[in-house]
């Protein structure tokens, strides 16, 4: 066996394959796992014994030029187009996704013809925990942070955890110089894998403050994450009053930002209109305070962090 035929790990990524037979199609789907770029990326097919190559170019440009393929993006190769041959037959059809860097195949599964998925999946949220009712696949955008303290900013990380599994996307949590999200970038990140129907769903955000400088000490050099200790910890799972969790409908907070900080509308613009927060019914924003537990005091803007969660339905297998 060649090392372009032994699968990665299946925590790499995965993708779903369905072929549609009467319109000469081959669908791939991105179903969880990391993104891949699409120059180390070649699909090779063979149909009735005969091999084709779908090269990087050709999937950048099926992407719409993406550089990435990414959670839920869908690769879809008309053969007849292509290449001017047909498919009489699926079972005829051999589609191997070449990571071309590690000249390893990336591993896929074959759900039929195109899969009737439903546009948005059902959840609940049950004290600040997201549970979905199908099984998912999810991705989580920190939106913004901005918090504080007299003349400095604050450090602020986030950890989710899925099920009985945790995660530090962006960072180690414990590390608030390495892992800070309140950078005034957003920051992305995709589940590795898909999830059962009822795995819960929780994600935690942790502000920073500078640590004391012992007397007759020298300064501390606050580019260490060593000089820095927590200030304040939120979780999804303590139904908190210092978090909101907005869904489609839900009137935007008209809480302002402390001092020169953004308010929450700036945060989440792009999701609001006359007011209403406007999301998909698979989407929800988490706004954490993590300044005060005084929610009566100025310093209580639920903005100190702000995340989208997105779930997306997964064929069951």
């Amino acid at each position: 066996m060649t090392s372009a035929d032994k699968p990665v790990d299946s925590t790499h990524m995965s993708a779903e394959e369905w072929i549609d037979a009467p319109s000469d199609v081959i669908s791939l789907r991105h179903a969880g796992g990391k993104p891949i770029n699409t120059e180390n990326l070649k699909i090779n097919v063979q149909i009735n014994g005969t091999n084709y190559v779908y090269s990087s170019s050709n999937i950048s440009g099926n992407l719409g030029g993406k550089g990435v393929w990414e959670l839920a993006d869908v690769i879809q190769i008309n053969t007849s187009e292509e290449w001017d041959v047909g498919i009489a037959d699926e079972e005829n059809v051999d589609v191997k996704l070449i990571d071309t860097s590690s000249k390893e195949v990336l591993p896929k599964y074959r759900i039929g013809f195109s899969p009737e998925l439903p546009s948005s999946i059902d959840f609940e949220i049950i004290d600040d925990t997201v549970v979905p009712k199908e099984d998912f696949i999810s991705s989580f955008t920190v939106l913004g942070a901005a918090i504080s303290m007299g003349s400095y900013d604050m450090m602020v990380t986030s950890r989710l955890k899925v099920g009985s599994e945790t995660f530090d996307p962006w960072g180690d949590y414990a590390l608030p110089v390495t892992s800070n999200v309140n950078d005034g970038s957003t920051h992305s990140w995709d589940l590795p894998a898909t999830y059962q129907a009822g795995t819960s769903v929780t994600i935690s955000g942790k502000s920073w403050q500078h640590k004391a400088p012992p007397k007759n000490k020298p300064k501390l050099n606050y580019n260490l994450d060593a000089s820095w200790e927590g200030y304040m910890e939120v979780n999804s799972t303590d139904n908190s009053d210092n978090l909101i969790v907005l869904r489609n409908g839900d009137s935007v907070p008209t809480i302002q930002g402390m001092d020169k900080q953004p308010d929450i509308a700036d945060f989440v613009e792009d999701y609001v209109e006359n007011g209403k927060i406007v999301l998909e019914d698979n989407e929800a924003i988490f706004l954490f305070e993590l300044g005060t537990t005084d929610l009566h005091n100025l310093a209580a803007d639920f903005q100190d962090l702000v995340v989208l969660m997105s779930m997306e339905p997964v064929q069951s297998s």
